[in-house]
């Protein structure tokens, strides 16, 4: 898990692929800057997620960015 506020698609893919661990131990920090209107950045990164087995699991809005949960598909 990092603690580093993402600031794009591809920071945050890569920090996706790296991580080997459960899905429960995994939170993604992504700034505001890329929750752009149509929702296109995170369902790039969601696309990611999808791809390990995972699932969104809701998130927690701070300061200028969003922490991001997740959890095994079901």
């Amino acid at each position: 898990m990092t603690h580093k506020v993402v600031e794009s698609i591809e920071e945050a893919n890569a920090i996706i692929d790296a991580f080997t661990g459960n899905a429960n131990d995994f939170e993604l920090r992504v700034s505001d800057k890329l929750q752009d209107p149509a929702g296109i950045n995170m369902t790039i990164i969601t696309d990611t997620i999808l791809s390990k087995g995972w699932e969104p699991d809701g998130f927690v809005q701070k300061e200028g960015f969003r922490i991001y949960s997740y959890k095994e598909l079901e």
